[in-house]
């Protein structure tokens, strides 16, 4: 989520906000990928005894979220069915896919970034988004008390945080926009589809000077 801060006395201290591929709250959908993710690091020989060494965990608990980020045509167009070795056999586990070097890859890759703790809290963070949490209003109520100028940046593939809940930010935010990114690559759209991102961006911010 992007913001523009605005420093003019007696004005809001945010004036403008841009919410990118996400929602008002962590849905059951979202919290179950999360925890699929927290078992794989849990059922690590080193989580009970020495956690921040449960590294296969993380790697594949990272696979399972690089699953989640993208969408079938996405795959289907990267990867195909293609194999890494032209005599690879087509079964079992000397099966050499090129999805399964590609998921291994990011798996290793990130442990250099990430321990198995700081990714367990952090999930559990982002499970507990919940803008409606302890207000005593529902999420449109406070969603509708939203007075700064909105731009909602939705990906059309996005199976982590479908279309349909940006589109709920922007039916409630009273002063908002829908700006819809089209990518086949799903929540990394965000990423990939940068002269898209930056357009939409860019359009809302020169209207709301």
């Amino acid at each position: 989520m992007d913001s523009h801060r605005q420093s003019v006395p007696g004005s809001p201290f945010v004036r403008s906000v841009v919410p990118i591929a996400c929602g008002a709250s962590h849905t059951a959908w979202q919290i179950a990928i999360s925890e699929v993710q927290r078992q794989a690091i849990y059922a690590d020989p080193n989580w009970d005894s020495d956690p921040l060494n449960a590294t296969k965990g993380l790697e594949v608990a990272r696979q399972i979220g690089m699953v989640s980020y993208r969408t079938p045509q996405g795959y289907r167009g990267k990867f195909g069915r293609q194999l890494r070795h032209d005599d690879s056999p087509l079964y079992g586990s000397s099966a050499s896919w090129q999805v399964k070097a590609y998921l291994e890859y990011q798996g290793v890759k990130f442990i250099d970034r990430f321990d198995p703790i700081t990714y367990v809290k952090l999930t559990e963070q982002m499970d507990s988004h919940d803008i409606s949490r302890n207000r005593g209003e529902s999420v449109a109520e406070v969603l509708q008390k939203i007075e700064i100028p909105s731009c909602v940046l939705g990906i059309d593939s996005d199976v982590l945080y479908p279309l349909s809940e940006q589109e709920e930010l922007a039916a409630n935010i009273p002063n908002s926009e829908l700006k819809v990114i089209h990518s086949e690559d799903g929540h990394d759209g965000f990423l990939l589809e940068q002269d898209q991102v930056a357009r939409h961006i860019h359009d809302f911010l020169n209207a709301t000077k």
